[in-house]
């Protein structure tokens, strides 16, 4: 008779894959960071635009910034 042998799927968990400046994830805290701001922060008070220009650029855009981003 063959032995079965059980074994958990962990994945990458606890594995640095990379470095990035763009994100951070703590999965335990349940936490994502773009560019230095919390997710839920920018979730609650930032445009679509706004964060895609935060990530291309590194910087949330002043109004000027903003207007030229939305009309390319």
């Amino acid at each position: 008779m063959e032995e079965t042998i059980l074994a958990k799927n962990i994945g990458l968990r606890g594995v640095k894959v990379a470095d990035t400046r763009i994100s951070d994830v703590n999965g335990e805290k349940g936490v994502l960071i773009y560019r230095g701001y919390n997710i839920a922060d920018l979730a609650s008070a930032a445009t679509y635009e706004e964060v895609s220009f935060l990530l291309l650029n590194d910087h949330l855009p002043n109004k000027k910034e903003l207007e030229k981003y939305e009309q390319s």
